[in-house]
């Protein structure tokens, strides 16, 4: 579904990508709150895969681990751990999470613009969706944080925004498979966007035939090899967890010494009666309002994403097509589940639970914009960059924030 202007070269395309990716990170590392995170549970976790174990040998008083016969698991899964394991057998334990995060978060931005240049041949919307993206969105925060969600969170990026690049370019079904893979095992929701890739794909594995059965239209080889793809990950999530619980589902969450008789928790991990108080965070948590300078600062317990990226209304202008609905289809998937999540995701700034399905709405939203980016799109978005630089700055910089 090329969109591209004859003038938009590849070679243009790959200066700019490169300029996105150095921009963003200039901003994102000088923005960042300072020494590196101590929450570098994939640092320890990949130091244990280069030694040979699946687990950690002593616990660590500030990191949320499953304590079992002596050993101790990192919770999340484990992909971010196995792709920094190069840099972990260079430099060890000192290894700053934070920077990776950093590095990975650039990469977003720039994947970003790529699959905005796929959505509009016109340059100034790639760019100020881009922007949007980059600096409008709480991706910004999470990237420069790098704690242990939030590198899950900025690596799942990655390897989503890199499945639907390929989806757009119309890729082997396995490419796009494996990529949501990836992605999967980083932040297990975000296998629920299968929709979106199947959907995509539809032209592959369904031909209209008059005359012909619904099973006689229907080419199972796409779908193998997309169900391949991202099953093969499935799997091996499946073997790993047995390897560490004697079970192929993830329980490690459920393993945490006491989580069960948290407040939180009454009901178990996931509930449906667990959803309004996700909603309340998503669509009505607003800053803190205090008494003293500065007076008004993030809440960690979560900011409402029309406060946080406000331009992301336009995703309701998206119109009608095959890809709106892929779009639509995935991000309730993936909300609906995580709103039966206990917690609603805190401590964080926005509400880090629908960076599983923000590059949906990234696309929604480009979509909505139209034809020509008008003023009215454009103040939103620096609306939205505005409001994330203070939230950037207030917490990395200052500290202002609190429940």
């Amino acid at each position: 579904m090329k969109s591209v202007t004859s003038t938009d070269t590849g070679k243009t395309a790959a200066l700019i990508c490169a300029g996105v990716f150095i921009a963003t990170f200039v901003v994102y590392y000088l923005m960042q709150e300072g020494p590196a995170t101590p929450y570098d549970n994939f640092v320890r976790l990949a130091d244990a895969f280069l030694h040979g174990r699946l687990y950690l040998l002593s616990n660590v008083s500030h990191i949320e681990l499953v304590p079992l016969d002596g050993r101790y698991y990192v919770v999340p899964p484990p992909l971010p751990a196995i792709i920094i394991m190069p840099v972990v057998a260079i430099f060890g334990l000192s290894t700053n999470q934070t920077l990776i995060s950093i590095v990975l978060g650039s990469v977003n931005v720039a994947l970003a613009y790529l699959v905005a240049r796929e959505l509009t041949g016109k340059r100034s919307i790639q760019l100020w969706a881009t922007a949007m993206f980059g600096f409008g969105t709480i991706h910004w925060w999470v990237a420069s944080s790098g704690g242990v969600w939030m590198f899950s969170h900025t690596v799942s990026l990655t390897f989503l925004f890199m499945a639907i690049l390929l989806t757009l370019r119309n890729a082997p079904p396995l490419a796009s498979g494996l990529a949501l893979g990836a992605s999967y095992w980083t932040r297990l929701p975000t296998i629920l966007s299968f929709p979106f890739f199947l959907i995509m794909y539809l032209d592959r594995w369904y031909r209209p035939a008059p005359g012909k059965s619904l099973l006689g239209r229907i080419s199972l080889t796409p779908l193998i090899w997309l169900g391949l793809g991202a099953g093969i990950f499935v799997l091996i999530n499946a073997g790993y967890n047995y390897l560490r619980f004697g079970s192929p589902f993830d329980l490690s969450y459920y393993l945490i010494p006491g989580i069960l008789d948290e407040i939180w928790y009454q009901k178990g991990i996931f509930d449906i009666t667990y959803i309004p108080r996700n909603l309340k965070v998503i669509f009505a948590g607003l800053p803190r309002f205090i008494d003293e300078f500065p007076y008004v600062t993030p809440s960690w317990s979560g900011m409402a994403i029309w406060i946080t990226t406000p331009a992301f209304v336009y995703a309701f202008f998206a119109g009608r097509s095959r890809l709106m609905v892929a779009c639509w289809v995935s991000i309730a998937l993936i909300a609906f589940v995580n709103f039966c999540h206990g917690t609603w995701g805190f401590a964080q700034f926005g509400y880090r639970f629908a960076l599983d399905f923000y590059p949906f709405l990234f696309i929604l939203t480009i979509k909505g914009i139209g034809d020509e980016i008008k003023w009215h799109h454009i103040t939103l978005i620096l609306l939205g960059i505005a409001v994330n630089l203070w939230g950037v700055l207030w917490i990395n910089k200052f500290g202002w924030v609190g429940y």
